[in-house]
């Protein structure tokens, strides 16, 4: 080891060379030391670290965690992925090298997010990615701790979902002029399947005997591309209102050509037929999705098992399921409370009618 005194500044430095995260040599050069002592301590300290010293910067990273994920999910969802990412996260702290994140660079990313006024949800999506990418890090490129877990998280999840109730619905639905769209919203607050599975759904997936649909395919918002469903248990047969699936083969065969996917509409421009057909019914406004949350709750309040709610959303397990809808199990035990009083007070009348 040596050190230079820099005549010009009279501090002193170090120059040496050491092996970086990818086993290649590296020079480097440490000004501003005002003693030769602290100099050659530096170099020293720098040198008994290196192995453990991540000179990877959060970009590089980024790359191979990219590269990883694209292998095992599916394309929409790293679509989705790359994007939270590159829009994010790297432009705040893509040039810093793993070693420098500390605490208090991870809590001025938070800050500048929260500047940008995305919703609580968001905020939370965004760190739970950035998050993920750290751990990464930690498990395959010897970061020693993941700052985020010590900085805490930011937003929360917003678990209320807004919905219609079926008199909202057919209020809604009497001011829809257009008959694609009638169709649209039809099928996604009756069937409570998702936005993308209705888009990607062909004139053979309709059994218009038995009445039911099958989903097997879901069109990818961001790719445009149709593919498999969320899940494996997304791929299910639904059995649907006879009136409803009369409304689907009218549709079918007054169509000149009948064209795959059955229904060719973009989401934004669906979701804005919505809005304006919601204002012109004067009823809440919802988005495309809570139609699905509309079908669940009118099933969940007509006391259908969850277990059968659980398979026609497409859902994992019936928990899955329990752990979105759970606030709407606590709202409706007033209405079971009120049952069981009505219940009561009958019993109670018939003891005392008896005696």
């Amino acid at each position: 080891m040596a050190a230079y005194r820099d005549e010009k500044t009279k501090n002193w430095y170090v120059q040496f060379r050491y092996i970086d995260w990818q086993g290649k040599s590296k020079h480097t050069t440490k000004r501003g030391f005002k003693t030769k002592k602290d100099a050659l301590a530096y170099e020293y300290e720098f040198k008994s670290t290196a192995k453990d010293r991540i000179d990877m910067t959060v970009a590089e990273l980024s790359e191979k965690y990219l590269e990883d994920r694209k292998l095992h999910i599916k394309p929409s969802r790293y679509a989705s992925m790359e994007q939270t990412i590159r829009n994010h996260i790297l432009p705040y702290i893509g040039n810093l090298k793993l070693a420098d994140l500390t605490l208090l660079t991870m809590r001025h990313w938070q800050n500048e997010l929260m500047k940008q006024n995305f919703s609580p949800s968001t905020l939370i999506t965004y760190h739970r990615q950035c998050s993920t990418l750290l751990n990464f890090g930690v498990k395959f490129y010897g970061m020693k701790e993941n700052p985020l877990r010590k900085v805490g998280s930011i937003g929360k999840m917003e678990k209320r979902l807004e919905f219609w109730t079926p008199k909202e619905f057919q209020q809604f639905i009497e001011v829809v002029d257009n008959p694609k769209y009638k169709l649209c919203f039809l099928l996604l607050f009756y069937s409570g399947m998702r936005v993308g599975e209705l888009l990607a759904l062909n004139e053979g997936d309709f059994d218009f005997i038995k009445n039911k649909i099958s989903i097997n395919k879901s069109l990818m918002h961001v790719t445009k591309e149709i593919t498999t469903p969320k899940t494996e248990n997304s791929i299910r047969t639904i059995e649907m209102p006879s009136g409803v699936m009369q409304e689907v083969k009218k549709y079918i065969e007054n169509l000149e050509k009948i064209t795959n996917p059955l229904f060719k509409v973009v989401p934004l421009t669906l979701l804005k037929a919505l809005q304006r057909y919601a204002k012109q019914a004067n009823v809440k406004e919802i988005c495309l999705h809570d139609l699905r949350h509309s079908n669940a709750s009118f099933l969940i309040n007509a006391g259908i098992p969850i277990t059968t709610i659980s398979k026609r959303l497409g859902h994992k397990s019936p928990k899955v399921t329990l752990d979105v809808y759970s606030h709407m199990y606590r709202e409706s035990d007033a209405q079971a409370a009120k049952l069981l009083q009505e219940n009561f007070v009958r019993q109670s009348f018939v003891k005392e009618k008896e005696s």
